[in-house]
């Protein structure tokens, strides 16, 4: 009976992950469920105007959220204090670099004789091209186990900036088909020390394959277009640029920056045979995050309190930006919603009568390694408690 209960739930969550992929699909997420409750989104570069009994949310640099509900009573003479849930958007995953096009082991040359009659040819244009592939060049974006990022397809959520007319413009992007992949080394050329202990080098070995050189050229064609003038040094690979430009459909655009996250491609799903295990990437720290906000759309309305959910970017390389919980942003957001309410006077004494709870994730006791738990506290699976 409690699995049933639980299922729902889990399958709103599921359908919650399935549409995020990067901090800014985190963020969109969370404010289609907020939305959904009726609550009305604040500018931060305009006046707020709060009542009583209201529901407001507000973001910086789409990556970063607050809900908050106001007390019915809150005011002058009866005011509680804040009760906040703080969680983050972000997860370790692969990023692209600004400069992420990167071409190995190819070699463009205008001689037969210079080339290895074993290697695969393309001819095009009168220009011969070894059979190479195309790599974009990530970096590892917080503490990941990147070992388990190796032999899967992976797609890429982010945002982009582009120049439109004379206007520069910013549009979230996720290409949930398997873009990149990480391919391991045959066991036929590790040796028996390579095999007993899996070592990466995360600069050389976690860069992942975009597509084939011959791949490219043949899906180019054989016309005689006319290309773009290309900067110095190509930023993105030109297949991943096409693509990018065809997935916003602004065929006119000049793509100016972007943010990219790299993510499984495979949808979290339920598993075991009771379908009572979430698999799924992204748990560190979305299902906190998920459970935060829709605890704050269900919750009771609070008489002289302020309720509130918060989930703040770049925790997992050390919340040191404008929208991490190093900043002000929270202190910010709470001065002025305090201002809109012709509080802010008594600022330090809600504060005193405030309380913030950190959720993040906690890793249950594993079968196979409960010798990493000291005894007597193990977090066990299913329990609130420590068992």
């Amino acid at each position: 009976m409690a699995l049933e209960l639980a299922k729902p739930v889990a399958e709103r969550f599921l359908h919650f992950i399935n549409k995020t992929g990067s901090p800014y699909h985190s963020v969109q997420a969370v404010k289609e469920i907020l939305k959904n409750a009726d609550f009305v989104e604040l500018n931060e570069r305009t006046k707020w105007e709060i009542s009583c009994g209201g529901k407001y949310f507000v973001t910086r640099n789409d990556s970063c959220i607050a809900a908050f509900v106001v007390g019915e009573s809150f005011g002058r003479g009866n005011t509680g204090g804040f009760c906040v849930t703080a969680t983050h958007t972000d997860s370790p995953c692969l990023r692209l670099r600004p400069n992420a096009f990167a071409e190995k082991e190819g070699y463009h040359m205008n001689e037969l004789s210079r080339v290895s009659p074993v290697s695969a040819i393309v001819r095009r244009r009168g220009e011969l091209c070894l059979c190479n592939e195309t790599q974009g060049s990530v970096e590892c974006y917080g503490g990941g186990l990147w070992h388990t990022w190796f032999d899967r397809g992976l797609g890429m959520a982010g945002k982009v900036a582009l120049r439109v007319g004379d206007k520069v413009e910013e549009r979230l992007l996720r290409i949930s088909k398997p873009l990149f992949y990480v391919p391991n080394l045959a066991i036929h050329l590790k040796t028996a020390e390579e095999i007993g202990a899996f070592k990466i080098n995360k600069e050389q070995h976690l860069q992942p394959i975009l597509c084939s050189a011959i791949a490219e050229q043949l899906s180019q064609g054989n016309e005689d277009e006319k290309q773009e003038t290309k900067d110095a040094a190509q930023r993105l690979p030109p297949a991943l640029e096409r693509l990018v430009r065809q997935t916003i459909e602004l065929p006119g655009a000049k793509l100016l920056d972007w943010d990219f996250c790299l993510m499984d491609a495979t949808p979290s799903r339920l598993s075991g045979i009771h379908s009572e295990f979430i698999e799924s990437p992204r748990l560190d720290n979305l299902a906190s995050t998920f459970a935060a906000f829709e605890a704050l759309v269900e919750a009771k309305q609070s008489k002289s309190d302020i309720l509130m959910a918060v989930a703040f970017d770049h925790e997992e390389v050390g919340s040191e930006s404008l929208s991490g919980a190093n900043s002000n942003i929270l202190e910010t957001w709470m001065r002025r919603s305090l201002r809109a309410l012709e509080c802010e006077d008594d600022f330090y004494e809600i504060l005193a009568k405030s309380f913030i709870v950190s959720s993040d994730m906690a890793h249950a006791v594993h079968p196979n390694y409960s010798d990493k738990h000291q005894s007597l506290h193990k977090p066990a699976m299913h329990k609130a408690s420590f068992g």
